[in-house]
């Protein structure tokens, strides 16, 4: 199977970085700087992550022990808020670090 950029058979990769090129304009690769930047930004999220992870299982366990079912349901809430908080900051670092 011959693949034919020029005006034949596209494949589906080449197809999709047409439509990121259309959304986002042109793309161009990260430096060396900029990947160290991410997996710094992702290495970060995960730190927060395992933190917020331990601290409210010790809160959970804490309304458990309680009997309080509200209890348990706010914690949990909290827990998703900001792990959902954390997940956006690093987005925002990564996306941030990528325009330059």
């Amino acid at each position: 199977m011959v693949n034919e950029k020029a005006g034949g058979i596209k494949s589906a990769y080449d197809l999709a970085l047409e439509r990121l090129e259309k959304r986002d304009g042109k793309l161009t690769p990260l430096t060396p700087e900029q990947k160290k930047a991410i997996a710094e930004a992702e290495n970060m999220a995960k730190a927060k992550t395992a933190e917020v992870e331990i601290m409210f299982q010790q809160k959970w366990q804490a309304a458990f022990a309680g009997g309080k079912p509200e209890e348990i349901e706010e914690v949990e809430r909290q827990k998703r808020s900001e792990l959902d908080r954390i997940r956006r900051q690093a987005e925002a670092d990564k996306e941030r670090i990528r325009r330059g």
